[in-house]
């Protein structure tokens, strides 16, 4: 699965999901986290996290 994680200051990356709950451990509570978990991290430092649909990630 891939995410997009926008930090509202116009940085967005596309990242695994692996790569998602690294960015919310280093928001968060800084153990390893599920998805639910991390993307609830970002959310409360105000990031915006999407889930890509299958034809958005193969139109990068």
């Amino acid at each position: 699965m891939r995410y997009l994680i926008d930090t509202a200051d116009g940085f967005r990356e596309r990242v695994n999901e692996q790569e998602l709950k690294k960015w919310g451990e280093s928001f968060g509570i800084g153990f390893e986290m599920t998805t639910t978990e991390a993307i609830e991290a970002l959310e409360n430092v105000g990031y915006k996290v999407e889930k890509l649909e299958e034809k958005e990630i193969l139109g990068e």
